[in-house]
């Protein structure tokens, strides 16, 4: 599946850094998968950096908390602002082209 955001109404810098993250999640297995759950959890980063990392390290496997930590590295995002930038944002899912 192609993990794809929806663009419209959104600022240019807002567009632009949502597309460098769908770039590196179309180069990086499993990071999509690792995203999907990023934006379902509702993480909440009121709490500090290390209790959130402890939330999500209950809600991902390592399986997926590599890729995360993969895209992270490759995006140059942080994980607050990798969240911020995917919260509230649709998303399309399509069938990869047969």
């Amino acid at each position: 599946m192609n993990f794809q955001f929806v663009l419209d109404d959104l600022s240019a810098q807002h567009q632009a850094d949502l597309l460098t993250i769908e770039k590196a999640m179309g180069e990086i297995p499993r990071s999509a998968y690792a995203v999907f759950e990023l934006k379902a959890c509702g993480l909440r980063f009121h709490r500090g950096l290390e209790d959130t990392l402890e939330f999500l390290k209950t809600r991902l496997s390592a399986f997926h908390l590599v890729p995360l930590e993969m895209l992270l590295e490759s995006t140059g995002f942080d994980l607050e602002t990798l969240v911020k930038l995917v919260k509230r944002v649709p998303v399309i899912l399509k069938a990869r082209p047969q």
